[in-house]
């Protein structure tokens, strides 16, 4: 399914200075309240508000032969979020970041880091505790955008060079572990570790996030168990990454047992997305696509370069070191035909050539499905993805014999391009996934919207 390119003439360059500013504004003070409630308060090692940890993101030369094997692990804070605020400051968990085994976009041996969370309450379900694996959603092309590094303060600030990146994730996470999940945050591929971020690659972000279900299952000192019940969580990109987990579940990791995924906002038309995020306030991220197709497939980077103009390689040169705060700052609300030698979207040049085409609708979710209960969500209005495009998922999950529902966040659309429409649903809703997923570690019937979409 391709959806028609919307047309609008580029926005005048002090509007978009005004609409980068406006976004700084807002990143710098709703961070804080989602995370923390307060600015964080760490000591500035170098560049940076956070710690430095840099020696614990360098692989071993020889890297362990079984995926999922945990390589190491050391003690890591957490910033406290609103709800740890309100029940006295305290996270309710222990946290440990690790680095373990996995497979990259090559189908290379890689190093892939995370964070383990380990809730300080005892389960109380039947069986062992549970584990969630909280799939993020965009933070960025740079290293230092990694999840488990910006978690880790709120919001992680760097001098030099310029960068902010948000740790946002930590509201999912919370959701899971009020639910007495315990949770397992992947980095994702090239992400705080060397190589590169393989940016909506379905087979690296479901392996990855497999794998670090393998690790949390294997590391010392947890209440988990071996067959422990798993569960995938996660919006925008998490909620691509999320579905991948169930789609690639049944070959790539049975051993986990994986028993509900919640795909929230899933880009599962590549397609379709590029053109709906054009000319929105994160225009940029199609950088991070390209870039991280070129460092997979090598040979097609002479033809994206055939088709970019200077200003073209600018951006993919800028956002490959970016987190997703400061390319909203460079490119929001730019038109991807800037970009090109011909004026056309960079979604229109992908189409016209195929083996571009081909590697980037390999991407795409619904080809195969889940073997376990699963909930697509989605916000009516979202601007960035596209509302027909959770339908059609849930639709071509449904027809391989999965029982989906379909839950649709009826906010009203508020101002299209500026994200709030994607992300209002992902706050308001956060606890509806996290619900569904207990009750399928609880056993209870899965609702379907199979036959009603």
């Amino acid at each position: 399914m391709q959806s028609s390119t919307r047309r609008r003439a580029p926005r005048p360059r002090p509007l978009r200075l005004a609409v980068g500013a406006v976004t700084l504004g807002l990143a710098v003070v709703l961070t804080p309240v989602i995370s923390s409630g307060s600015v964080p308060q760490a000591a500035a090692q170098g560049s940076s508000n956070a710690p430095d940890h840099s020696a614990f993101y360098v692989p071993p030369a020889e890297l362990p032969a079984e995926s999922g094997t945990v390589i190491r692990s050391q003690p890591m804070n957490l910033f406290p979020s609103v709800p740890d605020l309100a029940g006295g400051g305290a996270l309710p968990a222990d946290a440990q970041r690790i680095m373990y085994r996995s497979t990259g976009s090559t189908g290379d041996p890689i190093a892939v880091t995370g964070t383990y969370m380990q809730p300080k309450m005892p389960w109380t379900g039947p069986g062992p505790r549970p584990l969630a694996i909280v799939t993020p959603g965009t933070q960025g092309q740079g290293d230092q955008c990694a999840p488990s590094k910006t978690m880790e303060v709120g919001l992680r600030l760097q001098t030099t060079p310029p960068s902010m990146g948000a740790g946002y994730t930590m509201l999912d996470a919370v959701s899971m572990l009020e639910q007495g999940f315990a949770v397992v945050v992947p980095d994702y591929e090239g992400l705080g570790t060397p190589g590169h971020h393989a940016y909506l690659s379905r087979e690296s972000a479901g392996r990855t996030s497999l794998d670090a279900a393998r690790a949390a299952l294997r590391l010392p000192g947890t209440d988990l168990e071996p067959n422990s019940p798993a569960v995938a969580s996660g919006y925008s990109q998490g909620g691509g990454a999320a579905g991948a987990v169930g789609e690639l579940h049944p070959t790539y990791a049975p051993d986990i047992n994986l028993v509900g995924i919640v795909a929230g906002a899933p880009p599962s038309d590549m397609f379709a997305t590029l053109d709906h995020i054009d000319g929105g306030l994160i225009t940029g991220a199609v950088g991070y696509a390209i870039n991280g197709i070129i460092r997979s497939h090598p040979h097609l980077a002479p033809v994206f370069d055939a088709h970019l103009n200077d200003a073209g390689r600018r951006m993919l040169a800028t956002t490959a070191g970016q987190c997703i705060p400061d390319t909203i700052l460079s490119y929001g609300m730019y038109r991807t035909s800037e970009f090109t030698v011909d004026g056309r979207s960079l979604a229109d040049v992908a189409r016209s050539e195929p083996e571009i085409a081909a590697v980037i609708e390999s991407y795409n979710l619904g080809d195969s499905a889940p073997a376990v209960p699963s909930m697509v969500l989605i916000g009516r209005n979202d601007d960035v993805i596209p509302y027909d495009t959770a339908v059609g998922l849930t639709r071509s999950w449904c027809d391989q014999g999965v029982p989906v529902q379909l839950h649709t966040a009826e906010f009203p659309s508020l101002a299209p391009g500026f994200v709030l429409d994607h992300g209002i649903p992902m706050v308001a809703e956060r606890t509806v996934g996290a619900q569904y997923l207990k009750d399928r570690v609880l056993g209870l019937p899965a609702p379907s919207s199979c036959g009603t979409v």
